[in-house]
């Protein structure tokens, strides 16, 4: 497993892609989708001082653990919204979970020594 320690700030994304990108050799579109919405969350919402990534790779099996020390939150007990059909109903927040929950093969939260744990699994071809 690798790991990464990162600041909780936007211009961190690049750094975090080209981290994963070098584990899978390759960019996947649907795990730079979940990485960014996960990540983007943790930025704007969580207050954390920091977050770290681990990452572990073996085929066809990626884990990607994020851990942050913000506000205790579960992304898994979140309402989940389908997606709109009609652009005037879009709600704000709540689709990058929602696209997370759908493109995730596992997903698993838990809250420990004051820090969140969500750990992502995704089987990549």
């Amino acid at each position: 497993m690798n790991t990464i320690l990162l600041q909780p700030e936007i211009n961190e994304l690049d750094t975090l892609n080209e981290f994963i990108i070098n584990e899978l050799s390759e960019e996947d579109f649907q795990v730079t989708l979940i990485v960014e919405e996960i990540f983007v969350n943790i930025v704007h919402y969580s207050n954390t001082e920091f977050i770290i990534v681990n990452v572990e790779y073996e085929k066809p099996t990626l884990t990607i653990e994020f851990i942050d020390n913000g506000f205790e939150f579960n992304p898994l007990l979140k309402e989940q919204h389908g997606p709109p059909y009609i652009v005037d109903e879009t709600r704000l927040g709540g689709a990058g979970i929602y696209l997370t929950k759908k493109m995730a093969d596992e997903l698993e939260y838990h809250y420990e020594n004051s820090e969140n744990h969500l750990i992502i699994t995704k089987n990549v071809e």
